[in-house]
């Protein structure tokens, strides 16, 4: 929830942007609890009968609403993260020193106003958050399906 937060106040003109420390630490938490779902419910051989058996089991495990939020939750992640990596928007390291905003890029350093700045630190924020939620949309997903196959059994 809170990377979506940031995607979508990134995306609004005039949002104020989380500081940088704040979004680290919103990433990080989302991949340690990534990780830790992995961790709970990938125990010993999961299978599924092919792609068919799989969705069945994410449909079993899942009510829709969550299917359908997970999905946008993955897909749309995922997609906002390219776009916004694709689109040139973010830029290499930020820096503001001696009264300068700066990126630099493969020792290219370049000055950039301030509202560029903002615009580039909104722009990363975003696409990292981004693949975060993408991240935990996704493992949402798989813990599901494989409760839902040592249920089963």
């Amino acid at each position: 929830m809170i990377d979506a937060l940031v995607v979508v106040s990134t995306v609004l003109p005039g949002a104020p942007l989380l500081p940088t420390w704040m979004a680290v630490v919103a990433i990080a938490l989302t991949i340690a609890v990534f990780v830790l779902l992995l961790v709970k419910t990938a125990r010993g051989p999961l299978r599924a009968n092919g792609l068919k058996g799989l969705f069945r089991l994410l449909k079993e495990a899942l009510p829709s609403r969550a299917i359908i939020l997970a999905a946008i939750g993955f897909y749309g992640g995922w997609i906002i993260a390219l776009v916004t990596l694709a689109s040139g928007a973010t830029a290499g390291n930020l820096k503001y020193e001696n009264g300068q905003y700066t990126t630099s890029q493969r020792k290219v350093v370049r000055v950039l106003t301030e509202e560029q700045y903002l615009a580039a630190q909104a722009a990363n924020q975003r696409a990292f958050c981004a693949a975060a939620m993408a991240i935990a949309a996704g493992g949402v997903a798989f813990s599901a399906v494989a409760v839902r196959i040592r249920e089963t059994g």
